[in-house]
């Protein structure tokens, strides 16, 4: 979570801008764009609007940084864009970011609602894109005046809680805007689908936490949590959502909570994963998952029984290559079968 998230006095909105934006990637030459200024007052569009403008940052947000251009110039089109808009918010300078848009958007995006909002945070600036879905009859309703404030409303409540937005602040946005705060609530409700078109083609951006750096927290965390807690039950709860998480989460978003709670660790098992982070705020911090960095933290799994056997299997096959069966004594089975291949003797 970024820090202009909190304790600001005062949130302004200046600008608000809404345009129609009908898919144009593949498609030649993409459909006429309709937009409209948003009147800054009263009203359900603009309470609504203003409610998205000054939310605070949550678990399902995460942290993006725009990409620097393909030679390492510290540049990046689609930030240009906003930089612009935010100096001067006029429907023209809209436009420029709706048809960049358009240009991203196939058939499977659909037609869009986009609204740009400029306005200030204290001494900040803050600019929020977001983007609405919605579906091709609603061209009709458009007359050759352009959008208007009904057709707006209807369109919105329709699709208030299914939306992707960006948000970007900074005291000088020339000079920053390089990082920003986005959510895809389209994907559900952790971003783990966030859109590759919205993230990577329209923002031109990647999340700020490398996915090598992220699994490699989260890794070490269950592997110290598991040596740590005295607790079989706690212990045997993260060795399995351990073995799971390649199968489950290859190249999906997540953050550490959420692989807690994908698996519904008891608040013990939570507890102990979250006392393993230098710092609170990493539980919730979104990355996108890297098996690779995984098995490399936590390549193995062992079992150690009460009868002296030691079982050991790679991470995320030993539920395959273990049988295990509960009695209601406590006393647990394991079967394997396969053929053997060496033996050994080794220190314990």
């Amino acid at each position: 979570m970024l820090d202009w998230f909190l304790g600001e006095a005062h949130l302004s909105i200046l600008k608000a801008f809404a345009f129609l934006v009908p898919p144009g990637k593949g498609a030649g030459v993409g459909q006429p764009i309709s937009g409209k200024e948003v009147g800054i007052g009263a009203g359900k569009l603009f309470e609504m609007l203003d409610s998205i403008f000054s939310g605070d940052a949550s678990k399902h947000d995460f942290e993006i940084v725009f990409n620097h251009s393909a030679t390492g110039e510290q540049y990046n089109e689609c930030r240009r864009l906003f930089v612009e808009f935010t100096a001067d918010a006029t429907v023209e300078n809209g436009l420029k970011i709706a048809q960049r848009l358009q240009n991203v958007s196939d058939h499977r995006s659909g037609l869009g609602l986009l609204f740009l909002i400029s306005g200030t945070n204290g001494l900040r600036r803050r600019m929020v894109v977001s983007r609405f879905p919605t579906d091709q009859a609603v061209l009709a309703e458009v007359n050759e005046k352009g959008l208007n404030v009904e057709f707006l409303e209807q369109v919105f409540i329709k699709r208030l809680s299914s939306y992707k937005a960006v948000c970007l602040q900074h005291e000088s946005p020339v000079n920053g805007f390089w990082k920003a705060m986005a959510t895809d609530r389209q994907a559900g409700q952790s971003g783990e689908h966030i859109s590759e078109y919205w993230l990577k083609e329209f923002l031109d951006a990647d999340f700020s936490e490398t996915p090598a750096a992220g699994t490699r927290r989260l890794a070490v965390a269950l592997r110290k949590a598991l040596k740590a807690h005295p607790n079989i039950d706690v212990k045997s709860e993260l060795a399995h959502a351990s073995s799971l998480a390649s199968a489950i989460f290859t190249d999906k978003t997540i953050s550490i909570e959420g692989f807690c709670e994908y698996f519904a660790l008891s608040q013990s098992a939570k507890d102990a994963v979250r006392a393993q982070l230098s710092k609170s705020s990493l539980f919730g911090k979104n990355f996108k998952f890297d098996p690779e960095e995984f098995k490399v933290v936590a390549p193995f799994r062992t079992v150690e029984m009460s009868n002296g056997a030691i079982l050991t299997a790679p991470n995320d096959e030993f539920e395959n290559v273990f049988s295990e069966h509960k009695a209601d004594n406590g006393i647990v089975t394991y079967s394997t079968v396969g053929r053997i291949n060496d033996q050994r003797l080794a220190r314990k």
